[in-house]
């Protein structure tokens, strides 16, 4: 008995070792520009289907996120933190042999944020919560590199809505 509950406490041992801790959030910084996943996991689509790791997958969220928003924001001399309570990405994710993600007008891509901008004194412009949504995503074309990004369609969603409230 002595030794079935000491295998059987050293294997619960064991399996406790090997737990993986989920992060709570994830971020990324690209020059002026800090992007905040917060709970990434219980975003309502952030799947990472057959493009690798979860976590990795989000980190790479994160940053082009970040990227994008520091290219818009260069000329503006000022710095954005943008933390992000859901993001539903374009597409949907299907199984198929492999994981893909399908677009279609169906699944539009949709965000909840709050951000605030700085000018370089650090003096607040802007700050505010929203939840922005693309429904006719598919009806404007990408082009370039923003065409090869699996976030493309977001990301362009989020610097055009940028584009509305600063300039």
């Amino acid at each position: 008995m002595k030794k079935l509950l000491t295998l059987t406490l050293v294997m619960l041992l064991a399996s406790c070792s090997n737990t993986i801790v989920k992060p709570e959030t994830v971020a990324a910084t690209d020059g002026l520009a800090t992007v905040t996943l917060i709970k990434p996991r219980d975003f309502t689509d952030i799947n990472a289907g057959n493009f690798g790791i979860q976590s990795n997958f989000e980190q790479s969220v994160a940053k082009k996120l970040a990227e994008a928003l520091a290219d818009h924001f260069k000329a503006a001399d000022v710095t954005i933190d943008i933390t992000f309570t859901d993001i539903d990405l374009a597409g949907e994710t299907r199984f198929n042999t492999h994981e893909i993600r399908i677009l279609k007008d169906l699944y539009i891509p949709r965000m909840s944020f709050g951000y605030v901008i700085k000018d370089i004194a650090g003096k607040v412009i802007l700050a505010d919560t929203v939840e922005i949504k693309d429904m006719g995503y598919l009806s404007k074309r990408l082009f370039g590199m923003e065409a090869k990004s699996l976030i493309g369609y977001d990301t362009r969603m989020l610097i055009e809505y940028f584009e509305k409230i600063v300039y």
